[in-house]
Formats: structure tokens, C-alpha cells, sequence
């Protein structure tokens, strides 16, 4: 029995080869989308869940009811970590995590490596093995230092290097680190990545700022103690913050800050470590929305059920030219439950087929689409159980979707109506209809949602940031405790150059350069009985002329004024606002009263430093001979880019000979902020292309079955005079009305779902009503080409073929 339905599935196929082909072709497409973004997703979803604490792990952070709204801030000062586990709160470890250093040498070689200084509890924490070394209390002492792998590899080769003396540059200064162990790469899905792990107190700066609250640099891990729930946790906190970090309720109600449910304007709480991945504000600089991710479980959900519904359509309209066999069959006995399991056998075949071409085009498409999604997925996702269990479930559910209704149909018909040839589908069903607007609701809502989310992408990009992010270079310096003498010689250098307008210097580089480094200072003060914050940037002569920022107030720093490279600083009108003041030029005050105090020298317009998912802080910027310079940027007027970068890449060179040069313009810099974005947009412009692709596939098909069914109509329409035009217009009509009914259905849903979306955007574009009627216009338009083939066919066709046929 089982051969026969085989050969009779094989001569179906062959019979009806058009049909067979969308079939295969277009849920082999489906299933290749679906797993590729299921890969994607499950490996974001890993994330973190390797530690074997994972349960018990959080992350430390501040938050404030401010008037934009909540404001998150994972930065901590260096008593913290300490306090916390201290105070009995049901915290029994912590780890402070602060990114320093940018290189490791070991006799004469040297690693562009960064350094987390960390504390011993680390290690009982996360769970990275020690595969070299001591494996108890690997930083045991200060002088200790841990290596990954890769590091250890690079610096010592084959050399054991457990026991040996390494320099790591920490602060701009170079300390000399015995190598205690050596650890197992951190895997790819881990937030907490490392090189090399060094103790805290081993930093320069620990000493002068390790009972500063208001200097915060660094992240706080804690773990709880059993039995202990994160509610409980952060009640604590609560009176925890009251009694280290009090803040001026009265002051901050003028501000607008608001109470929570709790009734607090600021305090801490913490943040599950698997929850670390999916938070842009506490995240380590890798993190994802889940919003994003359920997005693209959605759109492999819809595109899955689009071939679905291709496959019940067109399995529906096959269905009925096989009535006479079915009736046959049930003449000679067989029963509802043998036609239904050879109706959906047939199809478990042709999906199955499907999913097999579709696991291997996932392995050939596996590489483009870690290039595509900017990822570093590997094929070997495909053999974990829980992926391998999708893909069954994924077999049987939509073998049962695609042909559970068409199996059903044929196995309740009646033979004697089936021999009689009452049975037919000329015509057009409800159930059909509605699966094709249902194809084409999800095909224009994909096609809105690409242009909206395209918009905010190109928005995030080109939306004004305070300043002129064009003709601008930024250079990471490796040797930033050099760097205001390295700026100072590349601006003489380049002083003759015409294309070459300023140069200045920053610790804060402008959105995401080659080294793949940000950072961000914040602290605060009391002044004048008002608790102040505010984010700091060093930087050098030239500041506001290079970034081309306007002075509202005051001026530049400048070579003419002595006290610019010590005490001046230059704020911006929110932090001059909080001083309260209504001329703050010339204004001294101390922020840190072990210190000189500052002068302003000038106000400028509040600008986006960070990207624009991060809140528009107060900021004050310094030329304090104590602060680093990390990045050189450069202001240039040339019409060859290409050639303006040799002649600064050369300048270089002769400034930091044997250094990398790894200088970018900043308009490509900050489109690394938004890669997230742009994977999105590319994301859906490849869903909305397969969705519609296979929305005319089903069309296309679905029109032709329905059209073979109406040949003798036709004919005898053009017997009796009807015209090409008024047949195919007549027979387009049929399968328009569908679509229109689409778009309406479509525009509320695909409205509120980017309006929610945009929602996570302080800065996002408005959505525009035409949007709705191109998309609208586009499915119509699609609809007519695909639709009109077959009926201008059948409308030219000879009538008396056609009713000789029949």
C-alpha cells in the first residue's frame, strides 16, 4: 500500500510540476528562513547560562526617576563592592570589573590587550575554568595577574607561563604582574569578556579613590546568598543607599524627579546576570532588545505560515482534480482515515523534502548570514537538541497546517456525488479568500514596517548631534598617556596642510572606532547645598573649533590663557543650569575640594557625546594635565578623503612609528553605534522580499488552478462577444479584492506595532501616511502582474479549443 501511494505521489508531481515546485520550492524558503533566524535567536538566548550560579548572579545599578524618564546607570564607585557585601544584606560575594590597561608585554612582545582589573571573588562567582595554574583563589595576591588562552598563546607560545613576570600598562603607567593561571576562553555567548584579569587594588588610581562614592568607573557584580530572593535584595538596598548615598529629596522634586511604587526618586537594585545580554543600558556593549529577537521568531512564524498557506490552497484547488481517483479508492473500500493519511502522507513527503533542502542551504548560507547579521553563529548550533527538536515539531506542525484541511476535505466527500462529478471548485471559496488575505496582511505589513524601521535607522544616523560629525577623523592612541604631546605634534606636522583645518584631542572618542572602545566618566558634587552630576570628557586646544560646536557663551580653550591646561573648564547650558547661575563664565567652584577649583570659561549648547539611545547627561569638559587622551580628531576640508587620510595616516606614522594606525571618519563611526538597527532594517527587507515572493508564488499558482476551472465559462464568454480586456479584467478583479481587503486590515496593525516599537526611541521619526498607501499600491500592483499572466492566457485562448476540451 505504502508503494503504491508513493507511485501515485511521483506521478501527482509529475503531472503537476508548476504546483509542485511552489510547493517545494517555496517551503524549502520558509524553512530555511525560519531555522536561520531560529539559530540566531537561540545563540542570543544563550547567553550567560553557563555559569553555574547563573541563578544567584546580578549585576549592581543605580537608578533615577528623572523627567525624561527612568534613568540606568551600572556605574559604581570603588567602595561599592565591597559595602555591599559587608552590610549583611543578603549579598555573600562581589566583584568590581573595571576595563584598564590597553597593553601586555613580556620581554619583547607586546599585545594590544586590555586589562579587567577584578576582585578575587570572581572566580568562585563565573564560571571560566582555570586550565593552568592555581585553581583556588587565582588572584590571591596583588601582584597577580590571569591569562585567557588566546593571550597566553600570543605572549608566551610554548612557554609555560605560569610563574612569569608580565607588564601590563594600567593607568598610563607600567606594572609588573606575576602570572598566576591561565583560563579557558570565555565562550562566545558570554557578556563578561576578558584577556587578562588583574586585582583591583593593582590600579594606580585605587589608592586616591577607594572611598569615593561620586567617582564611578566600573561595574559590580554580587552574588546572593541561598535562600535569598532579589526582592529582598533590593529592600535592603533601599536603606542601604539612605545610609552611603543620601540624596536632597527637596532638590530633586524641583528637578522633576518622580517617586516610584516605592515611593523613591533614585536608589539601587540589581539585574539578573542572564538578563545582562538583553539591557542596552546595563549591558557590556553587546547586548540585543528582546523586542528584537521576538521579532524575528515572528517573522519566522510568518513566513512559515505564508508557505502554509500557499500549500493549503493550492493542495485544495489539486485536491479536486483527484476526485475521480479518491472515488475509485473508496469504492473499492478504502475509508475516511486511509484517503486522509494518503492525502497528508503525500504532503509529509513534499514537506519533509522541503525541510531537507532547507537544512542544506543553511549550511551553504550559514557564513552570508553571519555577514549579513554582522554574527559569528556556527553551523554546529544545528546539532543541539533543543534546535533539532524545533525542526521535528516544525516538520509535524506544519505538515499537519499545510495538509490537515485538504486531507480533511477529501476524506468527508461521498463517493456516489464524486462519480456523479458534482464535486467542483469553479467557484471562489471563502476559506480560500481569506488565506490569501491573510498572505497579503502579513506581506504589507512586512513592507511597512521595513520602510519605518528604515526611516529610524537613517534617522539615528543623520540626526543632528550638537556638532559636525562630516570631514572628521578620530585616531585611537595607544599610548593615551602621551597623548596631549602626541596631539601636539600632529597638529604641528599637519599645520601646513591645507585639507587639514584643527586638531584637538578627547578621552571619549565619537561613536565607535576601529578599536572597538568606549567609555564614560561621570561624578558628582555638592555645590551651594544642591547635589550635582555630570559626565566629564578631557580634551585639548581646539575642542569646540574641531567639532565645530558653537560657543554660547565664553570661549575655547586656548594657547593664550595659561590656567586652560589646569582649572578652566567648559560646560554645557544643563550643567550650567544646575550650578544655577545666570552668567556661569567666570564662575569657581570645587568639585573635588582635595583639588584646585574649576573656572568656567565657557557654555555651549548641551550635544550627544553618546549615542542616541543614551540620555543627553550634563557634561563638563576639562584640560586637566591629569587626564588622559585616548583619541586624536582631526577637522579636514578636502574633496578626497581617501587622500586626506594617507597624509594624516602618514603623520602618524612618523609621530608613533611602529604603532597601528586604526584612524576612521566619524560618520563611520557612529554608524557602528547603530548595528543593531541595521541588521533589523536588513532583516526585514529580505522578509518583506521572501513574504511577497512567496504571497505571488501561492497567487500565481492558486490563479492558475482556478482559471483552468473556468475554461468553458470563458469560452462561452467569448463566443458571445466579450473582449480580451473584459475577460481579464473580470478574472483579475477576483483576486484583487482580497488584497484591497488586506490593506485595510493590514494599516491599523502595522501602525500600532511601529508605534510600540518606536516607543524604546527618545528620538525617532513620525509615521508617515503614505507609507500605508505605496505599501497598499505596491501589493495591488504585485497582485495584477502576477494574477494578469494566467488571464490574459486563458482571455487569448482559441474558444473553441477551449468548449472542444471540455
Amino acid at each position: 500500500m505504502f508503494k503504491n501511494y508513493l507511485k501515485t505521489l511521483w506521478r501527482n508531481m509529475q503531472k503537476n510540476k508548476l504546483h509542485t515546485a511552489i510547493n517545494v520550492i517555496g517551503m524549502a524558503v520558509a524553512f530555511t528562513c525560519s531555522i536561520l533566524l531560529m539559530v540566531m535567536v537561540y545563540n542570543e538566548f544563550s547567553f550567560d547560562k553557563f555559569h553555574d550560579n547563573k541563578s544567584k548572579l546580578y549585576k549592581l545599578y543605580t537608578f533615577g526617576n528623572t523627567p525624561e524618564g527612568l534613568d540606568l546607570s551600572a556605574s559604581m564607585g570603588y567602595p561599592a563592592a565591597a559595602t555591599v557585601k559587608s552590610e549583611n544584606i543578603g549579598i555573600v560575594k562581589s566583584t568590581r570589573i573595571r576595563n584598564r590597561g590597553g597593553e601586555i608585554r613580556y620581554k619583547e612582545k607586546s599585545l594590544d590587550q586590555s586589562t579587567l582589573m577584578v576582585d578575587d571573588d570572581f572566580f568562585s562567582m563565573f564560571s571560566f575554568p582555570v586550565v593552568k595554574g592555581a585553581k583556588e583563589h587565582p588572584l590571591a595576591g596583588i601582584d597577580n595577574i590571569v591569562l585567557n588562552e588566546k593571550t597566553a598563546g600570543n605572549l608566551f607560545g610554548d612557554e609555560d607561563p605560569i610563574g612569569k613576570k608580565v607588564e601590563v600598562k594600567i593607568g598610563g603607567q607600567w606594572i609588573a604582574l606575576s602570572v598566576s593561571a591561565v583560563l579557558k576562553d570565555a565562550p562566545l555567548n558570554s557578556s563578561i569578556r576578558f584577556s587578562a584579569l588583574a586585582r583591583t587594588e593593582a590600579d594606580p588610581s585605587y589608592a586616591e579613590l577607594k572611598n569615593d562614592w561620586n567617582s564611578q568607573h566600573h561595574s559590580v557584580y554580587v552574588q546572593l546568598a541561598a535562600n535569598t530572593t532579589q526582592a529582598q535584595v533590593e529592600n535592603q538596598l533601599r536603606n542601604f543607599t539612605k545610609k552611603y548615598n543620601p540624596t536632597d529629596v527637596d532638590f530633586l522634586k524641583k528637578k522633576g524627579y518622580r517617586q516610584d511604587a516605592n515611593g523613591d526618586y533614585t536608589g539601587m537594585k540589581i539585574l539578573p546576570i542572564e538578563e545582562l545580554h538583553f539591557s542596552a543600558a546595563l549591558g557590556t556593549g553587546n547586548s540585543v532588545s528582546k523586542s528584537f529577537l521576538y521579532i524575528l521568531l515572528l517573522v519566522a512564524f510568518v513566513i512559515i505560515l505564508i508557505a502554509c498557506f500557499n500549500f493549503v490552497n493550492l493542495n485544495i484547488g489539486l485536491s479536486f482534480t483527484r476526485t475521480k481517483e479518491i472515488g475509485i479508492r473508496k469504492c473499492l473500500g478504502a475509508g475516511k482515515r486511509q484517503v486522509w493519511m494518503q492525502v497528508w502522507g503525500e504532503s509529509f513527503i513534499t514537506v519533509l523534502a522541503s525541510m531537507l533542502i532547507a537544512i542544506g542551504a543553511t549550511m551553504i548560507l550559514m557564513s552570508g548570514f553571519n555577514k549579513l547579521m554582522e554574527a559569528k553563529f556556527d553551523i554546529s548550533l544545528l546539532y543541539q537538541p533543543s534546535i533539532i527538536f524545533y525542526l521535528v515539531v516544525l516538520l509535524l506542525l506544519v505538515s499537519l497546517i499545510a495538509s490537515g484541511y485538504p486531507s480533511f476535505i477529501m476524506g468527508k466527500l461521498k463517493t456516489v456525488e464524486i462519480l456523479k462529478g458534482k464535486i467542483s471548485l469553479k467557484k471562489p471559496g471563502i476559506f480560500r479568500n481569506a488565506l490569501i488575505v491573510a498572505q497579503f496582511v502579513i506581506a504589507i505589513v512586512l513592507i511597512c514596517t521595513t520602510v519605518i524601521i528604515y526611516q529610524q535607522f537613517q534617522h539615528l544616523r543623520k540626526a543632528p548631534l550638537g556638532y559636525t560629525t562630516e570631514s572628521l577623523v578620530s585616531i585611537p592612541l595607544k599610548k593615551y598617556e602621551k597623548g596631549k604631546e602626541i596631539v601636539s605634534k600632529l597638529r604641528t606636522m599637519l599645520a601646513s596642510q591645507s585639507g587639514v583645518v584643527s586638531i584637538t584631542g578627547s578621552d571619549v572618542n565619537l561613536g565607535m572606532g576601529q578599536d572597538n572602545s568606549t567609555s564614560r566618566t561621570s561624578f558628582g558634587f555638592d555645590y551651594n547645598g544642591k547635589s550635582i552630576g555630570t559626565d566629564f570628557m578631557a580634551a585639548d586646544y581646539d575642542i569646540l573649533k574641531t567639532l565645530n560646536i558653537p560657543v554660547k557663551q565664553g570661549r575655547d580653550f586656548s594657547t593664550s590663557y595659561v590656567a586652560d591646561s589646569s582649572t578652566s573648564v567648559i560646560v554645557t547650558e544643563s550643567m550650567a543650569k544646575q550650578l544655577g547661575e545666570g552668567n556661569v563664565v567666570g564662575l569657581s567652584f570645587y568639585a573635588d575640594s582635595s583639588k584646585p577649583k574649576w573656572t568656567v570659561v565657557g557654555v555651549i549648547p548641551d550635544f550627544h557625546l553618546y549615542s542616541m539611545y543614551e540620555k543627553n547627561d550634563p557634561l563638563t569638559i576639562s584640560m586637566n594635565s591629569t587626564s588622559f587622551i585616548s583619541y586624536a580628531l582631526i577637522r579636514v576640508n578636502t574633496q578626497n578623503p581617501t587622500a586626506t587620510m594617507d597624509i594624516i595616516k602618514n603623520a602618524f606614522a612618523q609621530v608613533q612609528p611602529g604603532e597601528e594606525f586604526k584612524g576612521s571618519y566619524v560618520t563611520e563611526n557612529i554608524d557602528r553605534w547603530y548595528t543593531n538597527e541595521k541588521r533589523l532594517s536588513s532583516m526585514f527587507s529580505i522578509a518583506s522580499m521572501v513574504a511577497i515572493i512567496l504571497s505571488c508564488m501561492g497567487l500565481f499558482g492558486m490563479a492558475f488552478i482556478i482559471i483552468r476551472q473556468r475554461v468553458k465559462e470563458i469560452g462561452v464568454r467569448k463566443v458571445l462577444g466579450a473582449s480580451v480586456s473584459g475577460i481579464a479584467t473580470l478574472v483579475t478583479k477576483e483576486f484583487i479584492k482580497p488584497v484591497i481587503i488586506a490593506l485595510v486590515i493590514a494599516t491599523p496593525i502595522a501602525w500600532w506595532a511601529m508605534h510600540k516599537w518606536l516607543q524604546d526611541f527618545s528620538y525617532r521619526v513620525d509615521i508617515q501616511w503614505w507609507i500605508f498607501i505605496v505599501a497598499g499600491v505596491v501589493a495591488v500592483m504585485i497582485a495584477i502582474l502576477t494574477v494578469s499572466f494566467h488571464a490574459i492566457k486563458a482571455a487569448v485562448a482559441n474558444p473553441v479549443k477551449s468548449l472542444r476540451t471540455e
